[in-house]
């Protein structure tokens, strides 16, 4: 039964690798991409789509014109794929992020 369970988890695990699934959704904001970007509002870096990198851009743009004490979003960078994405957001998961992108200076 042991191995039978490894087998299952080696193949599951290796089918659906993130190069190899199209766009998912990461939760009702975001859909899954190659564009890093910093959720000031709940904290957490995520790899998004063009689509939600552009929410995030729009969404801190009328956060500035409002003079908001706390931004909703940073976007940083586009990256060559998702898996580049995500290899980069375990790189800088350790940077003060929430003053560094957060708030006004």
């Amino acid at each position: 039964m042991t191995k039978i369970l490894f087998i299952y988890l080696f193949i599951s695990s290796s089918c659906f690798s993130a190069d190899l699934r199209p766009d998912y959704k990461i939760d009702w904001k975001y859909t899954a991409g190659e564009y890093l970007i910093y959720d000031c509002e709940r904290r957490y870096y995520a790899c998004v789509s063009k689509v939600s990198n552009e929410l995030c851009i729009e969404e801190r743009k009328i956060a500035l014109n409002e003079h908001a004490s706390v931004y909703p979003c940073a976007a940083l960078t586009k990256l060559e794929d998702k898996k580049a994405c995500v290899l980069k957001s375990y790189q800088i998961v350790d940077l003060n992020a929430i003053k560094r992108f957060c708030y006004p200076k």
